[in-house]
């Protein structure tokens, strides 16, 4: 049984990654089994928090901590436990931040050799623009054939895009540091272009039986900048005077 996991933060390509994975017949591949907030993809893997619906989130995790740390181990086993089930590779998607309420996780995923695809978005601008439109037009995925130019233009606030892209470069250093010394595998949502390549790739990572595998959604964004950006010549401006020109198309 090859244990693995996508270790990745938002608008990364992950749940295109995680779903197009699952339907190899040899691979079960879960969405963000200690995702806190609702339901995930294969909802019935997901850990099972304390919540109290009076108290914020941050109290929450709090309250959970605890508790994670006593039962991570027994509940990943679990997962990962062989099963007659004709699955071969099983895994699920660890998003950067949860890493923070689930104590142990490290150490575990390197005691039990479980490997990491570690994807990352290189293009810090387009990962920006992808999450700033997704939380503006709440469309976050196209697995529905959603032609790009129906969502319309949005305008960017260029202090909050250059937070974003600020943030999201630190995180992407941080996916490298953390997974540092594990079983891993970088992949960059830029290798999605060749995408056949890219997942035979990754069959052969995780030791199952070669088959093409076609991905489960289309790109939600547009490729050219200024079909998507209400304010391109202001953001076009901003960024190349910040040397962020290598982000333009």
């Amino acid at each position: 049984m090859t244990k693995f996991i996508i270790f990745t933060t938002p608008r990364t390509g992950s749940t295109l990654l995680i779903k197009s994975l699952d339907t190899h017949p040899e691979i079960l591949c879960a969405g963000e089994v200690f995702f806190f907030k609702g339901d995930i993809y294969h909802t019935e893997y997901k850990y099972k928090f304390w919540r109290l619906p009076v108290i914020g989130n941050k109290l929450n995790y709090v309250i959970n901590y605890p508790k994670i740390y006593l039962t991570l181990s027994g509940f990943l086993n679990k997962f990962f436990a062989s099963r007659n089930d004709g699955i071969t590779a099983r895994g699920f998607k660890l998003m950067h931040f949860q890493t923070y309420y689930t104590p142990g996780i490290f150490s575990y995923l390197k005691k039990n050799d479980v490997k990491v695809i570690v994807l990352i978005r290189k293009n810090s601008l387009r990962n920006t623009l992808s999450d700033l439109r997704a939380r503006s037009t709440k469309v976050y995925h196209n697995e529905s054939g959603v032609k790009t130019d129906a969502i319309p233009k949005f305008k960017i606030d260029l202090n909050e895009l250059g937070n974003k892209m600020q943030q999201i470069e630190g995180f992407n250093k941080q996916l490298e540091n953390a997974s540092a010394g594990l079983n891993r595998k970088i992949v960059y949502y830029e290798d999605f272009e060749n995408w056949d390549n890219t997942i035979a790739d990754l069959q052969d990572y995780l030791n199952v039986t070669q088959m093409k595998i076609e991905p489960v959604s289309k790109k939600l964004n547009p490729g050219k900048l200024e079909d998507m950006v209400e304010n391109y010549k202001e953001m076009k401006d901003w960024l190349l005077a910040r040397g962020y020109e290598k982000y333009l198309d």
